[in-house]
């Protein structure tokens, strides 16, 4: 493996700046940990291997996600027993998933997973989003709700996401979003909710890949610091901004960085 971490060449903290900002911003504004761009933005711009950037994406979700979250928390984003119950049962199924990756899939395997999850999930919320939009013209906070699902529904549904999250090296928003979307949670409370409950799993998927020796330190704490800041960053965008937008520019981005990881990945099995 090739791994290009030059850190006295000029150009090498050009794309930090890139993969750290660009999706530390959309990490919390959008409620996913800025995933569907920061693996394909490793493994493109430093060289390093999926698994790699599996692991260097996790920790960095969850060292970094903090920030955005007590400003989602103060802003009555976060449902607190819904995310009790999600991150225990996504926790577990993320230490399934991610192990499964450490020890049995191919790298260019888990391009093509990563890839065809991002363009699915893409579609589908860009779908319900644009039929929906005339009811998410106004943002709820937990302060306005009933009590929402946080039962074994939640806990399900939860369990199978971190399952599917280990597979694919996400900090878990990409799936936890929508899965809190149709269980009619608020889209405010479902992006905070998910950003709260990423710290826990992205920790234990990248605690898995670090056992099996996939962690890359100088690349970590490169891209940690100024993620931090484009993390408080998005929190406060997500306050600001309506709801309808962000889903449309959460299912576009992921639909975009998933088709062109898939090209790449078959490309280079065919």
């Amino acid at each position: 493996m090739v791994v290009f971490l030059d850190v006295n060449n000029p150009l090498y903290w050009l794309y930090v700046l890139l993969t750290a900002l660009i999706p530390g911003l959309l990490a919390t504004w959008l409620g996913v940990g800025g995933c569907f761009l920061r693996i394909p933005m490793m493994m493109y711009l430093f060289g390093v291997d999926i698994k790699t950037a599996y692991c260097v994406n996790q920790a960095t979700i969850a060292l970094t996600t903090v920030p955005g979250v007590i400003v989602h928390w103060r802003s009555g984003h976060v449902y607190g027993r819904g995310l009790l119950i999600s991150a225990i049962s996504a926790t577990l199924g993320v230490a399934a998933g991610a192990y499964v990756v450490a020890k049995y899939i191919p790298t260019q395997h888990l391009k093509g997973i990563f890839g065809a999850a991002c363009v699915g999930i893409g579609i589908y919320v860009a779908y319900k989003t644009l039929k929906a939009r005339r009811t998410l013209a106004k943002r709820i906070t937990v302060r306005e709700t009933k009590q929402l699902e946080s039962g074994p529904k939640l806990a399900t549904l939860m369990f199978l996401a971190g399952f599917a999250t280990g597979l694919c090296g996400f900090g878990g928003g990409i799936y936890y979003v929508p899965i809190f979307m149709a269980l009619a949670y608020p889209t405010h409370v479902a992006v905070g909710t998910s950003s709260a409950q990423m710290i826990a799993t992205a920790s234990m998927g990248s605690a898995v890949l670090t056992i099996n020796g996939f962690m890359n330190l100088v690349l970590l704490i490169s891209i940690g610091i100024p993620t931090l800041i484009a993390s408080w960053a998005g929190a406060k965008l997500s306050v600001k901004s309506p709801p309808w937008l962000l889903r449309l520019v959460y299912a576009l981005a992921i639909i975009g960085a998933g088709a062109f990881v898939v090209y790449d990945a078959l490309s280079k099995l065919l």
